[in-house]
Protein backbone atom coordinates (compact mmCIF):
# COMPACT_ATOMS: atom_id res chain seq x y z
CA UNK A 1 0.00 0.00 0.00
CA UNK A 2 2.90 2.25 0.54
CA UNK A 3 4.33 1.76 -3.10
CA UNK A 4 0.63 3.19 -4.55
CA UNK A 5 0.30 5.62 -2.08
CA UNK A 6 3.68 6.58 -3.25
CA UNK A 7 2.15 6.60 -6.75
CA UNK A 8 -0.44 8.48 -6.22
CA UNK A 9 1.21 11.35 -4.36
CA UNK A 10 3.78 11.81 -7.26
CA UNK A 11 0.76 11.91 -10.09
CA UNK A 12 -0.74 14.56 -7.78
CA UNK A 13 2.46 15.89 -7.58
CA UNK A 14 3.24 16.01 -11.32
CA UNK A 15 -1.06 17.22 -12.17
CA UNK A 16 0.12 20.23 -10.22
CA UNK A 17 3.62 20.74 -11.17
CA UNK A 18 2.09 21.02 -14.47
CA UNK A 19 -0.88 23.49 -13.77
CA UNK A 20 1.47 25.85 -11.96
CA UNK A 21 3.67 25.63 -15.59
CA UNK A 22 0.63 26.71 -17.59
CA UNK A 23 -0.40 29.14 -14.89
CA UNK A 24 3.09 30.76 -15.42
CA UNK A 25 3.23 31.06 -19.42
CA UNK A 26 -0.63 31.83 -19.40
CA UNK A 27 0.58 34.98 -17.24
CA UNK A 28 3.95 36.11 -19.15
CA UNK A 29 1.69 35.65 -22.57
CA UNK A 30 -0.62 38.12 -20.92
CA UNK A 31 1.73 40.24 -19.55
CA UNK A 32 1.81 43.04 -22.31
CA UNK A 33 -2.15 43.48 -21.51
CA UNK A 34 -2.66 45.84 -18.65
CA UNK A 35 -4.14 43.25 -15.55
CA UNK A 36 -8.66 43.13 -16.71
CA UNK A 37 -8.46 44.05 -19.65
CA UNK A 38 -7.70 40.81 -21.49
CA UNK A 39 -11.45 40.03 -21.82
CA UNK A 40 -12.76 43.45 -22.94
CA UNK A 41 -9.79 42.91 -25.55
CA UNK A 42 -11.23 39.75 -26.50
CA UNK A 43 -15.01 41.14 -26.57
CA UNK A 44 -13.87 43.99 -28.84
CA UNK A 45 -12.22 42.16 -31.14
CA UNK A 46 -15.44 39.93 -31.82
CA UNK A 47 -17.43 42.79 -31.91
CA UNK A 48 -14.90 44.23 -34.98
CA UNK A 49 -15.04 40.71 -37.08
CA UNK A 50 -18.74 40.28 -36.47
CA UNK A 51 -19.46 44.00 -37.79
CA UNK A 52 -16.94 43.29 -41.12
CA UNK A 53 -17.91 45.07 -43.95
CA UNK A 54 -17.00 43.84 -47.19
CA UNK A 55 -14.54 46.53 -48.96
CA UNK A 56 -16.93 46.55 -51.88
CA UNK A 57 -19.92 47.04 -49.89
CA UNK A 58 -18.59 49.99 -47.79
CA UNK A 59 -21.14 52.69 -48.83
CA UNK A 60 -19.16 55.42 -46.91
CA UNK A 61 -15.94 54.56 -49.16
CA UNK A 62 -17.87 53.84 -52.06
CA UNK A 63 -19.17 57.53 -52.03
CA UNK A 64 -15.77 59.00 -50.99
CA UNK A 65 -14.72 57.82 -54.13
CA UNK A 66 -18.26 58.88 -56.49
CA UNK A 67 -17.44 62.27 -54.97
CA UNK A 68 -13.95 62.66 -56.67
CA UNK A 69 -15.58 62.07 -59.95
CA UNK A 70 -16.22 65.46 -61.50
CA UNK A 71 -17.79 66.88 -64.64
CA UNK A 72 -14.52 68.70 -65.75
CA UNK A 73 -12.17 65.54 -65.12
CA UNK A 74 -14.80 62.81 -66.27
CA UNK A 75 -17.20 64.33 -68.88
CA UNK A 76 -19.38 62.39 -71.81
CA UNK A 77 -18.21 59.07 -70.91
CA UNK A 78 -20.67 56.05 -71.90
CA UNK A 79 -23.03 54.88 -69.16
CA UNK A 80 -21.59 51.17 -69.30
CA UNK A 81 -18.14 52.98 -67.81
CA UNK A 82 -19.88 56.11 -65.61
CA UNK A 83 -18.57 56.73 -62.27
CA UNK A 84 -21.15 54.69 -60.70
CA UNK A 85 -19.86 52.06 -62.26
CA UNK A 86 -16.10 52.99 -61.85
CA UNK A 87 -16.40 53.72 -57.97
CA UNK A 88 -18.46 50.27 -57.24
CA UNK A 89 -15.39 48.66 -58.94
CA UNK A 90 -12.86 50.87 -56.48
CA UNK A 91 -11.64 53.39 -58.79
CA UNK A 92 -11.69 57.43 -58.06
CA UNK A 93 -10.94 60.33 -60.56
CA UNK A 94 -7.60 62.07 -60.52
CA UNK A 95 -7.29 63.66 -63.33
CA UNK A 96 -8.42 64.62 -66.57
CA UNK A 97 -9.56 61.07 -67.68
CA UNK A 98 -7.06 59.68 -65.42
CA UNK A 99 -8.81 56.88 -62.81
CA UNK A 100 -6.76 55.35 -60.05
CA UNK A 101 -7.59 52.68 -57.66
CA UNK A 102 -8.27 53.81 -54.30
CA UNK A 103 -6.80 50.95 -52.48
CA UNK A 104 -3.77 50.93 -50.60
CA UNK A 105 -2.04 47.89 -52.16
CA UNK A 106 -3.09 48.47 -55.60
CA UNK A 107 -3.11 51.95 -56.90
CA UNK A 108 -3.11 50.72 -60.37
CA UNK A 109 -3.93 53.85 -62.79
CA UNK A 110 -5.78 53.69 -65.79
CA UNK A 111 -6.57 56.58 -68.87
CA UNK A 112 -10.13 56.56 -69.79
CA UNK A 113 -9.83 58.29 -73.25
CA UNK A 114 -12.31 58.16 -76.61
CA UNK A 115 -10.77 59.78 -79.87
CA UNK A 116 -14.02 62.44 -81.02
CA UNK A 117 -13.20 60.38 -84.90
CA UNK A 118 -14.24 57.32 -83.29
CA UNK A 119 -17.59 55.83 -84.92
CA UNK A 120 -20.07 54.18 -83.35
CA UNK A 121 -19.14 50.63 -83.12
CA UNK A 122 -15.22 51.42 -82.53
CA UNK A 123 -16.40 53.57 -79.73
CA UNK A 124 -18.80 50.45 -78.62
CA UNK A 125 -15.70 48.34 -78.92
CA UNK A 126 -13.63 50.75 -76.89
CA UNK A 127 -16.22 51.10 -74.39
CA UNK A 128 -16.19 47.10 -73.88
CA UNK A 129 -12.62 47.30 -73.33
CA UNK A 130 -12.29 49.81 -70.73
CA UNK A 131 -15.08 48.28 -68.42
CA UNK A 132 -13.06 44.98 -68.56
CA UNK A 133 -10.35 47.00 -67.69
CA UNK A 134 -11.94 47.84 -64.80
CA UNK A 135 -11.44 44.62 -63.62
CA UNK A 136 -8.83 43.42 -64.91
CA UNK A 137 -6.55 46.21 -64.28
CA UNK A 138 -6.37 46.11 -60.48
CA UNK A 139 -3.47 43.86 -59.04
CA UNK A 140 -3.67 40.60 -57.79
CA UNK A 141 -3.21 41.58 -54.01
CA UNK A 142 -6.40 43.86 -54.63
CA UNK A 143 -9.84 42.27 -53.58
CA UNK A 144 -11.94 45.14 -56.20
CA UNK A 145 -10.18 42.85 -59.16
CA UNK A 146 -12.09 39.49 -58.08
CA UNK A 147 -14.94 41.11 -57.21
CA UNK A 148 -15.43 43.50 -60.20
CA UNK A 149 -14.51 40.07 -62.30
CA UNK A 150 -17.37 38.58 -60.27
CA UNK A 151 -19.57 41.29 -61.00
CA UNK A 152 -18.95 41.50 -64.78
CA UNK A 153 -19.30 37.72 -65.14
CA UNK A 154 -22.88 37.71 -63.48
CA UNK A 155 -23.92 40.43 -65.62
CA UNK A 156 -22.60 39.01 -69.03
CA UNK A 157 -24.67 35.81 -67.84
CA UNK A 158 -27.61 37.66 -67.06
CA UNK A 159 -27.53 39.43 -70.38
CA UNK A 160 -27.39 36.18 -72.45
CA UNK A 161 -30.38 34.93 -70.38
CA UNK A 162 -32.71 38.28 -71.29
CA UNK A 163 -31.40 38.16 -74.73
CA UNK A 164 -32.49 34.68 -75.26
CA UNK A 165 -35.90 35.32 -73.82
CA UNK A 166 -35.06 33.91 -70.75
CA UNK A 167 -35.76 36.90 -67.77
CA UNK A 168 -34.97 34.13 -64.99
CA UNK A 169 -32.22 35.26 -62.68
CA UNK A 170 -29.36 33.72 -60.72
CA UNK A 171 -29.82 34.35 -57.43
CA UNK A 172 -27.25 31.70 -56.48
CA UNK A 173 -25.26 34.73 -58.63
CA UNK A 174 -26.49 37.45 -56.86
CA UNK A 175 -25.72 35.83 -53.53
CA UNK A 176 -22.13 35.98 -54.13
CA UNK A 177 -22.60 39.98 -53.94
CA UNK A 178 -24.73 39.77 -50.68
CA UNK A 179 -27.69 41.55 -51.48
CA UNK A 180 -29.44 40.36 -48.49
CA UNK A 181 -31.95 42.87 -48.32
CA UNK A 182 -33.25 42.53 -51.77
CA UNK A 183 -32.72 38.56 -51.43
CA UNK A 184 -35.36 38.05 -48.76
CA UNK A 185 -37.77 39.78 -51.03
CA UNK A 186 -37.52 37.75 -53.99
CA UNK A 187 -39.83 34.63 -53.70
CA UNK A 188 -39.45 33.67 -57.15
CA UNK A 189 -36.73 34.18 -60.14
CA UNK A 190 -37.14 37.75 -61.60
CA UNK A 191 -35.36 40.27 -63.78
CA UNK A 192 -33.55 42.83 -61.59
CA UNK A 193 -32.94 46.50 -62.58
CA UNK A 194 -30.52 47.75 -60.52
CA UNK A 195 -26.95 45.50 -61.37
CA UNK A 196 -26.52 43.44 -58.05
CA UNK A 197 -22.90 44.64 -57.60
CA UNK A 198 -24.75 48.08 -56.40
CA UNK A 199 -27.55 46.92 -54.38
CA UNK A 200 -25.40 47.30 -50.64
CA UNK A 201 -24.01 50.67 -52.07
CA UNK A 202 -27.22 52.72 -51.29
CA UNK A 203 -30.42 51.90 -49.55
CA UNK A 204 -32.62 54.03 -51.85
CA UNK A 205 -32.06 51.62 -54.63
CA UNK A 206 -34.58 49.48 -52.95
CA UNK A 207 -37.08 52.13 -54.62
CA UNK A 208 -36.17 50.14 -57.82
CA UNK A 209 -36.25 46.22 -56.41
CA UNK A 210 -39.71 46.42 -54.64
CA UNK A 211 -41.04 43.00 -55.36
CA UNK A 212 -44.10 43.71 -52.93
CA UNK A 213 -47.47 43.45 -54.84
CA UNK A 214 -48.31 47.31 -54.03
CA UNK A 215 -45.21 48.95 -54.13
CA UNK A 216 -45.09 49.16 -50.65
CA UNK A 217 -41.30 49.47 -50.13
CA UNK A 218 -41.00 52.10 -53.02
CA UNK A 219 -43.89 54.01 -51.19
CA UNK A 220 -42.59 54.44 -47.60
CA UNK A 221 -39.41 55.66 -49.21
CA UNK A 222 -40.84 58.39 -51.18
CA UNK A 223 -43.25 59.67 -48.05
CA UNK A 224 -40.19 59.69 -45.81
CA UNK A 225 -38.35 61.49 -48.10
CA UNK A 226 -41.18 63.84 -49.01
CA UNK A 227 -42.03 64.78 -45.23
CA UNK A 228 -38.36 65.76 -44.84
CA UNK A 229 -38.36 68.16 -47.72
CA UNK A 230 -42.06 69.45 -46.71
CA UNK A 231 -40.73 70.81 -43.60
CA UNK A 232 -38.48 73.03 -45.10
CA UNK A 233 -41.29 74.14 -48.08
CA UNK A 234 -43.03 75.21 -45.17
CA UNK A 235 -40.20 77.26 -43.50
CA UNK A 236 -39.59 79.09 -47.15
CA UNK A 237 -42.68 78.80 -48.79
CA UNK A 238 -41.10 77.27 -51.84
CA UNK A 239 -43.43 76.41 -55.16
CA UNK A 240 -43.59 75.81 -58.38
CA UNK A 241 -41.89 72.48 -59.53
CA UNK A 242 -42.56 71.59 -63.19
CA UNK A 243 -43.76 68.24 -64.43
CA UNK A 244 -41.68 67.81 -67.89
CA UNK A 245 -43.78 66.58 -70.90
CA UNK A 246 -42.28 63.50 -71.11
CA UNK A 247 -43.61 62.24 -67.63
CA UNK A 248 -47.11 64.09 -67.98
CA UNK A 249 -47.05 61.53 -71.36
CA UNK A 250 -45.78 58.67 -69.62
CA UNK A 251 -48.54 58.80 -66.84
CA UNK A 252 -51.41 59.08 -69.62
CA UNK A 253 -50.29 56.53 -71.98
CA UNK A 254 -48.94 53.71 -69.47
CA UNK A 255 -49.93 54.97 -66.27
CA UNK A 256 -53.47 55.76 -67.56
CA UNK A 257 -53.67 58.46 -65.10
CA UNK A 258 -54.10 61.81 -67.27
CA UNK A 259 -54.25 63.93 -64.49
CA UNK A 260 -51.22 62.36 -62.68
CA UNK A 261 -53.25 61.91 -59.47
CA UNK A 262 -50.88 59.89 -58.09
CA UNK A 263 -48.66 62.35 -57.34
CA UNK A 264 -51.44 63.71 -54.63
CA UNK A 265 -52.97 61.07 -52.77
CA UNK A 266 -49.91 61.64 -49.98
CA UNK A 267 -52.11 63.32 -47.20
CA UNK A 268 -48.33 63.76 -45.27
CA UNK A 269 -47.33 66.51 -47.29
CA UNK A 270 -47.85 68.37 -50.97
CA UNK A 271 -47.61 67.19 -54.58
CA UNK A 272 -44.28 69.71 -54.63
CA UNK A 273 -42.64 67.98 -52.00
CA UNK A 274 -43.82 64.14 -53.71
CA UNK A 275 -42.55 64.75 -56.76
CA UNK A 276 -39.07 65.48 -55.99
CA UNK A 277 -38.78 62.66 -53.64
CA UNK A 278 -40.24 60.28 -56.19
CA UNK A 279 -37.79 61.40 -58.61
CA UNK A 280 -34.62 61.03 -56.54
CA UNK A 281 -34.00 64.71 -54.33
CA UNK A 282 -33.53 64.65 -51.15
CA UNK A 283 -32.64 67.32 -48.87
CA UNK A 284 -28.80 68.60 -48.66
CA UNK A 285 -29.15 69.41 -45.07
CA UNK A 286 -31.54 67.45 -42.90
CA UNK A 287 -31.16 69.96 -40.22
CA UNK A 288 -32.53 72.69 -42.16
CA UNK A 289 -29.68 74.83 -41.94
CA UNK A 290 -29.14 74.53 -45.79
CA UNK A 291 -32.11 76.52 -46.24
CA UNK A 292 -31.78 80.37 -47.24
CA UNK A 293 -33.49 83.51 -48.77
CA UNK A 294 -32.57 81.65 -52.65
CA UNK A 295 -34.37 78.21 -51.55
CA UNK A 296 -33.88 74.67 -50.06
CA UNK A 297 -30.66 73.24 -51.20
CA UNK A 298 -31.36 69.42 -52.55
CA UNK A 299 -29.48 66.15 -53.79
CA UNK A 300 -29.84 63.44 -55.79
CA UNK A 301 -28.20 60.43 -53.20
CA UNK A 302 -27.28 58.68 -56.57
CA UNK A 303 -25.07 60.85 -58.71
CA UNK A 304 -24.60 63.79 -56.10
CA UNK A 305 -26.22 66.46 -58.10
CA UNK A 306 -27.12 69.61 -56.33
CA UNK A 307 -29.41 72.19 -56.97
CA UNK A 308 -32.20 74.26 -55.49
CA UNK A 309 -35.74 74.51 -55.08
CA UNK A 310 -36.01 77.87 -55.38
CA UNK A 311 -38.57 80.15 -52.90
CA UNK A 312 -41.93 81.75 -53.85
CA UNK A 313 -40.12 84.94 -53.49
CA UNK A 314 -40.06 86.56 -57.02
CA UNK A 315 -37.39 87.22 -59.02
CA UNK A 316 -36.08 90.04 -61.82
CA UNK A 317 -33.40 87.06 -62.83
CA UNK A 318 -33.52 86.61 -66.17
CA UNK A 319 -33.19 82.40 -67.37
CA UNK A 320 -29.67 82.22 -69.23
CA UNK A 321 -30.13 80.94 -72.72
CA UNK A 322 -29.84 76.99 -72.91
CA UNK A 323 -26.99 75.72 -73.96
CA UNK A 324 -25.36 72.15 -74.40
CA UNK A 325 -22.50 72.23 -71.55
CA UNK A 326 -20.38 70.18 -68.94
CA UNK A 327 -22.42 70.83 -65.75
CA UNK A 328 -19.87 71.97 -63.56
CA UNK A 329 -20.00 71.29 -59.64
CA UNK A 330 -22.14 73.83 -58.75
CA UNK A 331 -25.96 74.45 -58.41
CA UNK A 332 -27.84 74.54 -61.21
CA UNK A 333 -29.78 77.80 -62.12
CA UNK A 334 -32.75 77.54 -59.84
CA UNK A 335 -35.57 76.11 -59.81
CA UNK A 336 -34.73 72.53 -59.71
CA UNK A 337 -35.45 70.37 -62.66
CA UNK A 338 -36.97 66.96 -61.57
CA UNK A 339 -34.85 64.54 -64.69
CA UNK A 340 -32.81 67.44 -66.43
CA UNK A 341 -31.25 68.49 -63.04
CA UNK A 342 -29.92 64.94 -62.82
CA UNK A 343 -26.54 63.94 -63.83
CA UNK A 344 -26.60 62.24 -67.58
CA UNK A 345 -25.13 59.09 -66.36
CA UNK A 346 -27.80 59.37 -63.27
CA UNK A 347 -30.00 55.89 -62.87
CA UNK A 348 -33.20 58.39 -62.61
CA UNK A 349 -31.92 59.86 -65.65
CA UNK A 350 -30.49 57.29 -67.66
CA UNK A 351 -31.07 53.76 -66.15
CA UNK A 352 -28.56 51.31 -65.37
CA UNK A 353 -25.77 50.18 -68.03
CA UNK A 354 -26.80 46.21 -68.93
CA UNK A 355 -23.92 45.98 -71.67
CA UNK A 356 -22.66 47.81 -73.79
CA UNK A 357 -25.07 49.95 -76.27
CA UNK A 358 -27.66 48.38 -73.85
CA UNK A 359 -29.42 50.12 -70.74
CA UNK A 360 -32.41 49.90 -68.51
CA UNK A 361 -35.41 52.44 -68.66
CA UNK A 362 -35.16 55.48 -66.83
CA UNK A 363 -35.10 55.16 -63.22
CA UNK A 364 -37.85 57.44 -62.35
CA UNK A 365 -39.89 55.79 -64.84
CA UNK A 366 -39.67 52.24 -62.62
CA UNK A 367 -40.57 54.49 -59.47
CA UNK A 368 -43.64 55.91 -60.41
CA UNK A 369 -44.92 52.43 -62.20
CA UNK A 370 -45.11 51.03 -58.30
CA UNK A 371 -46.59 54.40 -56.99
CA UNK A 372 -49.50 53.70 -59.27
CA UNK A 373 -49.88 50.33 -57.60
Amino acid sequence: FAWCYNIMKTADELIASVGETLDCWRSALDSSLPHGKEAVAIEAAAAIDKKKTYLWEDSDKYLERLSTFQPDTYFAKPLEISPLVCAAFGWENIGRDIIRCAHNQCKATLCVKFHPALDKSSKSNLCSKYLNMLASSHKDVCPFQSFAKRSLKVMERNNNRRNNGDNSFDVDEANSCKPAELMDRVSSAVDLYVPPYMLALCKELKRFEDFTGDGSVTKESVEEGAIKIQSQINAIGAVGVELPDVVSSYCREVLSDPNTELFDKNENCSRDAYLLSAFGWSLCDENGSAANMMGVMLKCNLCLSKSILASAAPTSVESPKKKKRRRIDSLREANVKLVDSHRAYCPYASGFARGVCDRSEPGWKVVLSKLKK
